[in-house]
């Protein structure tokens, strides 16, 4: 039990400290070091719920490892794609399936992730391909946009089936942080291809952030809330 309180005592001081870095680097004009350093550390918290997943032997713990590797490689996307939008939007990608890998380890799928999942792409993808809003200076990028908009849907998808077939702290959780991280990327679509508002940058970073503490807390959340395993 004191382990556990001590844990999660280091998530609220990980999160909290990453929201008020998420302040500063946007007040910073996006900093590339604090955003970095904000990255890292929402990596470092789902390192450090993955460890306690083991060390308290309860639950599944290749949601964990799953979990983490998602968020690594989006602590990589954010590197990468400041230097190159394709290989920065690919490793995110990369990351989103991990993401899917590990909810499907909480509930297996079901006809009803299919169909959240497939309604979100179809209008993501609608308005990737029709809007008069969009310009697209490279055409590759709407492709892009387009493969990673499916897998993005598909692990909001995934998460929302999850808590609505089975709600429990941990899917709720998930499903909040990635519609949050959903949202985050739409965001980031109207930033880099509509550029008409100047608050696009603030709002994408402002739910981005939030939605991976959230992520990385569900390490946590559902190892607390899961008996002890052999």
């Amino acid at each position: 039990m004191k382990q556990q309180k001590l844990i999660a005592a280091l998530n609220v001081l990980l999160i909290a400290v990453i929201c008020i870095l998420n302040y500063f680097y946007q007040k910073n004009g996006f900093d590339f070091a604090l955003k970095c350093t904000c990255s890292g550390l929402f990596v470092l918290l789902g390192l450090v719920n993955c460890v306690y997943a083991f060390s308290a032997r309860k639950g599944d713990r290749r949601f964990g490892v799953s979990m983490l590797l998602g968020l690594f490689l989006a602590f990589l996307g954010d590197v990468l794609i400041g230097y190159n939008f394709i290989v920065g939007a690919g490793v995110f990608a990369l990351g989103h399936i991990f993401f899917v890998i590990a909810y499907g380890f909480l509930l297996r799928p079901r006809l009803l992730d299919v169909i959240v999942s497939a309604v979100l792409f179809v209008g993501a993808a609608s308005f990737l391909l029709f809007s008069p809003l969009l310009t697209f200076d490279v055409p590759v990028f709407r492709i892009v946009c387009l493969v990673y908009a499916l897998i993005i849907s598909s692990m909001l998808g995934k998460a929302v089936g999850n808590a609505l077939a089975h709600k429990t702290l941990t899917t709720v959780t998930l499903a909040i942080g990635s519609a949050l991280f959903f949202f985050s990327d739409l965001m980031l679509v109207f930033d880099w291809f509509i550029g008409r508002w100047d608050w696009t940058d603030n709002a994408c970073m402002g739910t981005y952030y939030p939605a991976l503490c959230l992520m990385a807390l569900s390490v946590f959340l559902q190892t607390r809330n899961q008996k002890t395993t052999t």
